[in-house]
């Protein structure tokens, strides 16, 4: 049995306590150790199931430990995910088991889907990429690595979106639009045509901001 721990103390790594409970492996595979954070707050320390291990640079990784990361911001979430990789984590996927994934469909390493959320046929998804509850990416898209798509986000069939972008919730778009790194779609967003990288967009239709 391995023991999973979980980077990131906040809100989302809470949430993500009850995706793991859901998820293919847990209790068989591995189990929940506890978390780590470089910045606890206690008030959100308190509210945890399981205790705070330390922080990323003090703790000391043991044969049996696993990783996932819990945090929704992509530059940060690569940065956190690296120093571990760094000091010989190893990073596992979290699928929940109402997960639909097309059996074609390439998925990268250390992900998190949540549950309720569907991957299409023929699709290919990046390392580290986060889909939250609900989310949705069609046939013959791509997603880049460290890229987070918070819940009821719908990527339409040949999307092409890049590396650490941000999609908020309830934000989508029209098949076969191109998101380029880092960028950052503001929820509830309809992503009509190109967004450059680094770009910020918000609205019906989606425009800089």
């Amino acid at each position: 049995m391995k023991h999973l721990v979980i980077a990131g103390a906040g809100e989302f790594g809470r949430e993500l306590y009850w995706t793991i409970e859901g998820a293919n492996g847990y209790g068989t595979e591995y189990d929940i150790k506890g978390y780590l954070d470089d910045a606890p707050e206690p008030e959100k320390v308190a509210k945890l199931q399981k205790p705070l291990l330390g922080s990323t640079k003090e703790y000391q990784i043991s044969e049996d430990d696993v990783f996932t990361c819990a945090i929704a911001n992509p530059a940060a979430r690569e940065v956190v995910i690296q120093k571990l990789l760094d000091k010989g984590a190893k990073f596992i996927s979290i699928v929940h088991k109402t997960a639909i994934i097309h059996g074609s469909v390439n998925l990268g390493k250390g992900m998190v889907v949540c549950p309720f959320t569907v991957i299409g046929d023929s699709s290919v998804i990046g390392d580290y990429v986060v889909l939250n509850g609900f989310s949705a990416i069609g046939h013959d898209c791509v997603v880049g690595e460290y890229t987070c798509m918070m819940s009821h986000v719908d990527v339409t069939g040949h999307a092409n979106v890049g590396r650490r972008v941000f999609i908020g919730g309830g934000a989508g778009t029209v098949p076969g639009v191109k998101i380029g790194d880092d960028a950052y779609i503001g929820a509830g967003s309809v992503v009509l045509k190109k967004v450059n990288p680094g770009i910020k967009v918000f609205g019906n239709p989606a425009v800089p901001i």
